[in-house]
């Protein structure tokens, strides 16, 4: 454990000297202007203040990770500088910054960050090594939400006001705001993915209302992949680069100090046997898990299913090495490790549905009671249950009032069990309800973990009808030109896959600040939200686009079945040629193909706007693969008249 009183002590200075040099006198400034007495508690004073740094500089100094259970150790030793990037649409170069600290260069540029990216780069453990550089060095006035905190009931100004002031809440709520208007604050709006759905609108409009009244301050959102993330047109996207294969030694070191079994793990995968798991080094998460299981298993595990059943192994059997090699911590519950993994299948797959990582303890509880009531030979309480997923095997932590998953993978995991291995009859119609379901982007990670646990169901419920409606969208647009490429068409095909795109190319009226402008132009082209929002500063080239939810599969399947892919051709038009001014264009298959120029004009800018991957599905081997799935179905029907009567 670490001394909570050297940390403090630690921090004191560097919090002190903040509140002298920066939060004081900004709030003295800000009472006489408005001539408000401190002791009328309108506004939050400089204590207020200085509480909540100590709590969250405590709070957020200290890590909990998938590798040491329920051993805390300090963010700042295990922090592993990752790099942040955004492409730049024309010569495809990347802007990149390396965050070690607060990155005030990159602040001074956009003061408006998205950081997206998928499960387990690392986005929230970057924002809250940012945030406490700020704290350290006097940059500003951090405040850092969780967004799952906030709800159609719990708006981000009254999650701020409890932030500062946890015991008394009667700042005035107007005054704050306006003292929050007079800039100089940054805000970690961390895990936008992890608001209810059913939560969602609200929220979303009341934190664009608020960022629109406090934009002189420093925003900086995470969140996972997202459709909804454009209406956040005015923030600059970033995503987080892989790691290179250097750095996740350098990680993996960090988890044992140096030590012998990152040593030995390292001469493993240097020896040139696991070349087919350098994608999961790439990751921060995985390279943790890596860690984890081959520390319980001295095994390199291939698949990231068997990733987490070893870490899920080692965290049930788990010794204590300050009482001896043999001391295992007594379950409360008095479940064997087959059967206590039965009811965390059960509660990863409930908590799945309610895309909740976050609960308090009533709310948990429940799960667990119908968790008993799905595995009724089972015998054990609730609250034992509990006391060992907070304790003895500690997939769940305290996080003030709330309990919530270690790391919302491991969510995805036993759901994604659950459904191959508890759900029987009701399989298939789980797999097509997640695959016609409005909010797949949600399920994106859990589908690529069901993909290596079952392959065949993912086929035959996801691939094979994924297949067939790219066959029917080719076989409805393809068509004969003397003027195009066979290929260009079949390029924009596999462009408009599942997706809409309108190109603008106008004079905006405020280039600084395009994407309110775009929309509006762009709106009515489209049956559904705009999904992204792209705008090319040099041409003053603008793209919209609508994504049907299920093209986001693509980016699970490029990696696991490439053959079943083509590659965009990404012609540029020639020098001299560009679109007329004032013409907005949704594109269709035929657009601009009385011109070749014209059509690779459309091709080209849909290519740099796209953020996910650069290939389409081929034709010919998707058509193959339906035949393989089909031939299979047929056997599998086959097999099953022959055992009728046994």
């Amino acid at each position: 454990m670490i001394p909570e009183a050297l940390l403090m002590e630690a921090a004191k200075p560097v919090i002190n000297t903040l509140i002298k040099n920066v939060i004081t006198p900004k709030i003295t400034q800000f009472a006489e202007r408005c001539n408000i007495a401190y002791n009328e508690l309108l506004i939050p004073r400089g204590e207020h203040f200085e509480e909540y740094l100590f709590r969250t500089y405590k709070k957020y100094s200290i890590i909990n990770t998938l590798v040491f259970k329920n051993e805390q150790r300090l963010l700042k030793d295990l922090y592993l500088p990752l790099t942040i990037s955004k492409e730049d649409m024309h010569s495809r170069n990347k802007e990149s910054f390396k965050i070690d600290k607060y990155p005030q260069e990159l602040i001074q540029k956009y003061d408006k960050i998205l950081i997206t990216d998928t499960a387990g780069m690392g986005k929230s453990t970057m924002t809250k090594r940012i945030f406490l550089d700020v704290i350290d060095n006097g940059y500003g006035i951090p405040i850092y939400l969780e967004m799952r905190r906030l709800s159609e009931e719990k708006t981000i100004l009254d999650e701020i006001q409890e932030q500062v002031n946890s015991i008394a809440k009667d700042f005035n709520r107007q005054l704050l705001l306006e003292f929050i208007q007079t800039g100089g604050f940054v805000f970690f709006l961390d895990g936008y993915d992890e608001i209810s759905l059913n939560d969602r609108i609200s929220v979303t409009s009341d934190v664009q209302d608020f960022i629109s009244k406090a934009g002189n301050n420093v925003f900086v959102i995470t969140s996972r992949p997202e459709q909804a993330l454009a209406s956040f047109g005015d923030f600059q996207v970033f995503t987080i680069n892989p790691l290179a294969k250097k750095e996740a030694y350098e990680l993996l070191r960090k988890y044992d100090n140096q030590g012998g079994t990152s040593k030995l793990l390292i001469d493993e995968l240097k020896s040139g046997q696991y070349g087919m798991i350098n994608e999961f080094l790439k990751n921060p998460l995985l390279v943790s898990l890596l860690f984890a299981a081959f520390d319980y298993k001295q095994t390199i595990p291939l698949k990231k299913h068997i990733f987490y059943r070893q870490v899920y192994d080692a965290y049930f059997d788990s010794h204590d090495l300050s009482k001896g090699d043999h001391y295992i911590h007594d379950k409360h519950s008095n479940l064997d490790i087959d059967d206590f993994e039965r009811v965390l299948r059960y509660v990863g797959f409930k908590c799945l549905k309610s895309q909740k990582i976050e609960f308090d303890k009533d709310s948990l509880l429940y799960i667990i009671d119908e968790a008993k009531d799905f595995c009724p030979d089972l015998h054990f309480t609730s609250s034992d249950f509990l006391n060992d997923i907070l304790s003895s095997v500690p997939l769940f932590c305290k996080d003030g009032q709330y309990l919530k998953w270690v790391h919302k993978s491991l969510q995805e995991y036993f759901a994604a069990q659950f459904i191959y291995k508890d759900s029987k009859e009701s399989q298939d119609a789980i797999l097509s309800a997640l695959y016609n379901s409005d909010n797949l982007d949600k399920y994106m990670n859990m589908l690529d973990i069901y993909y290596d646990i079952d392959n065949w169901g993912f086929r035959k419920n996801i691939l094979k009808p994924l297949c067939e409606s790219y066959i029917k969208h080719y076989e409805t647009n393809i068509y004969t030109s003397s003027i195009v490429d066979k290929k260009e068409i079949e390029d924009r095909i596999g462009y408009l896959f599942m997706r809409d795109v309108c190109i603008l190319r106008a004079e905006l009226s405020n280039p600084l600040d395009p994407f309110k402008e775009i929309r509006e132009k762009t709106k009515h082209f489209f049956k559904g939200e705009i999904s992204t929002m792209t705008h090319f500063h040099r041409d003053d080239v603008a793209i919209s686009t609508s994504i049907n939810p299920k093209r986001k599969i693509l980016s699970i399947l490029i990696k696991r079945l490439p053959f079943l892919f083509g590659n965009y051709t990404h012609r540029r038009p020639t020098d001299d040629f560009s679109m007329p001014f004032d013409k907005i264009v949704l594109i269709s298959v035929h657009s601009g193909d009385s011109c070749l120029d014209e059509f690779i004009y459309y091709n080209f800018y849909m290519g740099t706007a796209a953020r996910e991957t650069h290939s389409y599905f081929d034709y010919m081997r998707c058509t193959e693969e339906i035949s393989k799935i089909n031939k299979i179905l047929r056997d599998k029907e086959k097999t099953s008249n022959l055992i009728e009567g046994l």
